[in-house]
């Protein structure tokens, strides 16, 4: 009998968070129970986007029916479960079956189901590196689902923080124990991913909060005024000094000052944040006055100021000061299943800011829905490099491109915004079958073990970025790799060698996943599971 996934309903994600336990620096948690989850990325009512199902029967190995009126959605800490509902759906079954930690597969008797962009008859086998990364189901282009692999941890709301993924949950966990404590916090992330976000999260929780939150990009600061911009200056200091000004220290007594980019901080400049760090303590240009003041400093960079620092460019000293406390803010590529939620708020934000904003209530029932789901599979086949700042000018890009349209579509001009470049043909795919004056996908058979091997270091050992580049569906180069003699997974090593590379790499992930040729996400599930990942 087949398991209606009744159990798995999002209610049970009410429950209370597992503890978690501070690692050094900052940032993360103790290893979870995962549990596999379908996350609802399209529907004709977008209302539903983010909603999600847990399927509990898989981890005892309980086939999982998935259709239009079986296993029932809700959003994250919500009781309102509902099914698919989608009338243009078939009552026909996607079977889900397999055990999780080993690999699921995916059977369909109908035609119209797409896995990761491939059209799938049959069936479709899935490994535990795809469940991790994500795999995306699609249904009659009507429906879009994520198949990931989830903590399955309780949500608590945010003003700053938007999402509902595992690793944003874990950010927000961080935030919210350490806003309150008056240390100096140094969040990490790449550009657009948030970080300015987390640090007003980190105000708004302390102590702090009815003070002022300063917020500067150095890297926007010229070297020559940055000692005057943070501690500011004498009448007469220097030519054009024509009045006494208050730097941002001074302006932000009593409250936080935002660094973003402090790597790149003027290295003349570097003691004197070093000095007013340690004491609270400077004295602006031209002054003879020292002053004091109180100030919780929250720096940000995107860059690995530990390089830095061995190149001379950053002191140790500033980057002990300033990161008595990490957080790190991932890119959204580690949280594909918040890539469709955040599209849902940001199109609700720009339909209403042109005044379009009843478009949003497009029901399940329509004919045509609003958003067609080539958007979605698009957006989560994307590296997304500019993380959340360029998923809202692409969905500001969709809102007016297709302002008048009666559904919205990535036209030319979106596709540049996405610079899908070499990417475009593999992603055109994911949306349905290209023309053939546009290309197909390859052929597995026509990729030899030289050109594979050359693709996936050129790619980082990624599997995502490697099937879009050799422009062959995922699940094709999974096999690829499969049969590669000269390629290894990393939980195949031992764990002798895993410490010996991360030894002779310093500890960074990323180079020792380069060392043993393997994925960096799968090294690192690797490292976690065997309890290695601080060694």
């Amino acid at each position: 009998m087949y398991h209606p996934g009744v159990p798995s309903d999002p209610p049970s994600d009410a429950g209370p968070a597992a503890p978690t336990r501070k690692k050094p620096k900052g940032g993360g948690s103790a290893a979870r129970s995962r549990v596999p989850c379908l996350t609802l990325c399209c529907h004709a009512d977008l209302s539903r986007i983010g909603e999600r199902v847990l399927l509990r029967g898989l981890l005892v190995r309980s086939p999982v029916a998935l259709s239009r009126s079986e296993l029932s959605f809700a959003h994250p800490g919500s009781e309102r479960a509902r099914t698919l509902e989608d009338p243009y759906l078939s009552r026909a079954k996607v079977i889900l079956s397999g055990d999780p930690e080993r690999g699921v597969r995916v059977s369909y008797e109908r035609s119209d189901l797409r896995v990761d962009g491939a059209r799938v008859e049959g069936s479709a086998e899935l490994d535990r590196e795809q469940l991790d990364a994500g795999v995306v189901l699609e249904l009659a282009e009507r429906v879009v689902l994520l198949l990931h692999m989830v903590e399955g941890a309780s949500y608590a709301a945010s003003e700053e923080l938007d999402g509902h993924s595992d690793v944003i949950e874990a950010v927000r966990r961080d935030v919210a124990r350490i806003g309150p404590l008056d240390v100096p916090v140094l969040v990490r992330g790449e550009s657009g991913s948030g970080k300015e976000r987390a640090a007003l999260a980190l105000h708004r929780l302390s102590a702090r909060r009815e003070r002022p939150l300063v917020s500067v990009n150095m890297a926007a600061v010229a070297t020559q005024t940055a000692a005057s911009v943070l501690f500011g200056h004498a009448r007469g200091a220097f030519t054009g000094a024509i009045a006494r000004h208050a730097g941002l220290f001074e302006q932000a007594d009593g409250g936080t000052l935002f660094l973003d980019e402090i790597g790149e901080t003027p290295q003349d400049v570097q003691p004197m944040l070093l000095r007013v760090l340690e004491t609270g303590r400077f004295t602006p240009l031209g002054d003879a006055r020292e002053r004091k003041v109180d100030v919780r400093v929250v720096a940000a960079t995107d860059a690995d100021l530990d390089d830095d620092v061995a190149a001379g460019q950053f002191r140790e000293a500033l980057l002990h000061r300033i990161s008595g406390y990490e957080i790190r803010v991932p890119p959204l590529r580690e949280r594909r299943d918040d890539i469709p939620r955040l599209l849902r708020a940001f199109l609700a934000e720009e339909l209403a800011r042109l005044g379009r904003a009843e478009r949003m209530s497009t029901q399940a029932s329509d004919d045509t829905p609003l958003l067609a789901t080539s958007v979605i599979t698009t957006l989560l086949a994307h590296p997304l490099p500019g993380n959340v700042r360029q998923l809202r000018n692409v969905v500001r890009r969709l809102a007016l491109s297709g302002l008048d349209a009666p559904q919205l579509a990535i036209d030319e001009p979106t596709e540049r915004l996405l610079e899908l470049g070499g990417t475009r043909r593999s992603v055109a795919s994911v949306a349905g079958p290209a023309p053939e004056s546009a290309g197909v996908r390859r052929r597995g058979t026509a990729i030899t073990d030289l050109e594979l091997l050359a693709a996936l270091e050129a790619n980082g050992y990624s599997p995502r970025r490697t099937a879009a580049a050799l422009a062959i569906p995922i699940s094709t180069l999974h096999d690829l790799m499969r049969r590669c003699p000269s390629l290894r997974k990393a939980k195949d090593i031992d764990d002798a060698e895993l410490r010996e590379a991360l030894a002779s790499s310093g500890g960074k992930i990323e180079q020792t996943a380069a060392l043993l040729r393997v994925s960096e996400r799968g090294l690192r599930i690797t490292l976690r599971e065997r309890g290695l990942a601080d060694t």
